[in-house]
């Protein structure tokens, strides 16, 4: 038989080698050619188990020495691929971050439920099969995973999670939903249809006042409890001007119900409930920038929390009060306040909480010594590495806001390479987008503006470009204020337009609807 047209084991090689079209020059191959062929192709997409962990052990050197060098994540997932051309872009970001599967598993988990998309079916065998290159993700974990790596699909190797026809338009087109979801890249936090789930909780107290009269009975305090519980949970999910409207609603609600005679544990309940609500009403108040409406609602949920025994809701309320003062400049009153709210945090994730969030500021600007702020520091990390887990929602606290409060910190008592650390360390646990991701990426826009206007400028154009006006926060504006201070002295294009861009920003509107202070006593 003429062999003369069969490729050699060589040239088989060599074809494989392309990162090509097998497909396209196995017809024609005599049958144990084709075998050798396929054979060469499964033999270089399986790595053996030592293989893998010796590039996961270089990756993790590879990441430390980006570390050292300040590298951005993205720096170092480019680096992990140039050196170890074997492992997929997938797998070198998550190696950039230092996070196990499990981690992004959880953030991915944590994407979906902020934007109300159910629970995601994604494993650690499945992301296993990702990163490897054997099967792709379609379009809803490719936007997660874009997400939460803060990363282009084509960075990811996921260009071909989303087909062509996706970018078909028209109602009818599976591709318009794609384009819907895809917003989630762009900061749009969507919450599919979280007005038409604001709605269905106010009617669900209504419904339970109808029938169980004006003064509410079992059914309309567990309706109450899953507001209270979708509010907190959800607090990012709306601009904060629609929430507080909302929760004032429900809190008018509350006010006409403990107007009525009931058993004394109902009314302990519902002022229970009115306490919470009046925490929430105070911190959305911070965030639209009403601080005496934000004082005087907070101070309602300490004297709630007070007269009824909730130890966390005053612990909580205290916190908040202490996070107030600090940006009033009242430093030495927010270290009384967090020194308050740290005696009754009982838990070590409470306890990291208010000392990271009500305690470690106001002391770093207070201009105490770096060691005493660092002291501070190890306090609350360590406490934070005793808690078991984190809690999530508007009331619970994360490794990532913890990371956020250290680069404060930190940049307080002038230590800009360990703000830039620690504010990178809170960006790498939260999905692009979110209001703790802006507050985290300028932070360390202004670590970034002691060494370099130009790159401290873009990082807080990004957050322009992402958060909505209507989203962004009082305190994200304060902090996009001060870091226009600290490049005062910077005259460059970037600088220039990120000057304007704050200072055409449209001003928050306050809550349009009040509720009065609830007591029902």
């Amino acid at each position: 038989m003429d062999n003369s047209m069969s490729p050699s084991g060589q040239d088989i090689a060599a074809i494989i080698a392309e990162d090509g079209n097998v497909v396209s020059v196995v017809t024609g191959l005599r049958s144990g050619e084709k075998g050798m062929l396929e054979a060469h192709r499964r033999a270089r997409m399986r790595i053996s188990r030592q293989r893998r962990a010796e590039l996961a052990r270089a990756g993790q050197l590879i990441r430390e020495r980006g570390q050292r060098a300040d590298w951005p994540v993205r720096q170092i997932a480019a680096q992990i691929r140039k050196e170890l051309p074997e492992v997929h872009p997938l797998e070198a970001w998550r190696w950039a971050y230092g996070w196990s599967r499990a981690q992004t598993i959880a953030q991915v988990a944590q994407y979906y439920k902020d934007r109300n998309l159910g629970v995601p079916g994604l494993t650690s065998s499945m992301l296993c099969r990702y990163e490897h290159g054997e099967i792709t993700p379609g379009p809803d974990y490719a936007d997660a995973l874009s997400s939460v790596y803060r990363a282009d699909l084509a960075d990811l190797g996921l260009e071909r999670s989303y087909p062509r026809r996706a970018v078909t338009a028209g109602g009818a087109e599976y591709g318009a939903g794609w384009e819907t979801a895809s917003t989630a890249r762009n900061g749009q936090l969507m919450a599919n249809g979280s007005s038409s789930a604001l709605q269905a909780l106010h009617d669900s107290i209504t419904l339970g006042l109808e029938v169980e009269g004006p003064a509410g009975g079992p059914q309309t305090r567990e309706s109450l409890q899953a507001a209270v519980d979708y509010y907190a949970l959800h607090y990012s999910a709306s601009p904060p001007a629609v929430l507080a409207d909302e929760v004032h609603r429900v809190r008018h609600l509350v006010n006409g119900m403990l107007a009525h005679r009931m058993a004394d544990a109902a009314r302990t309940e519902l002022r229970r409930l009115a306490g919470w609500l009046s925490a929430l009403v105070g911190n959305l108040a911070f965030h639209l920038d009403d601080r005496p409406a934000a004082m005087v609602h907070l101070q309602t949920a300490e004297r709630l929390g007070d007269a009824v025994g909730d130890r966390w809701l005053v612990c909580w309320t205290l916190g908040a009060r202490a996070m107030i003062a600090c940006k009033q400049n009242r430093h030495q009153d927010a270290v009384v306040l967090g020194r308050r709210a740290h005696a009754l945090a009982d838990t070590p994730l409470r306890r990291a909480q208010m000392t990271a969030w009500a305690v470690l500021r106001p002391t770093a600007a207070l201009g105490t010594s770096a060691d005493e702020v660092g002291l501070l520091a190890a306090e609350a990390m360590d406490a934070m590495a005793a808690a078991d887990g984190d809690l999530p929602g508007r009331f619970g606290f994360d490794l990532a806001e913890l990371k956020l409060h250290l680069a404060e910190a930190s940049l307080l008592v002038g230590d800009h390479t360990q703000a830039r650390r620690h504010a990178r360390d809170s960006i790498g646990h939260l999905p692009h987008g979110r209001p703790g991701w802006a507050a985290a990426q300028l932070v360390l826009a202004r670590g970034e503006a002691a060494r370099d206007g130009g790159d401290a400028a873009v990082l807080a154009g990004e957050v322009l470009d992402t958060i909505p006006a209507a989203h962004l926060r009082a305190n994200s504006r304060e902090r996009l204020t001060a870091l226009v201070g600290d490049l005062a002295e910077v005259d460059t294009a970037a600088v220039r337009d990120l000057r304007e861009r704050v200072a055409t920003l449209p001003p928050l509107v306050p809550a349009a609807r009040a509720s009065a202070e609830p007591n029902g006593a």
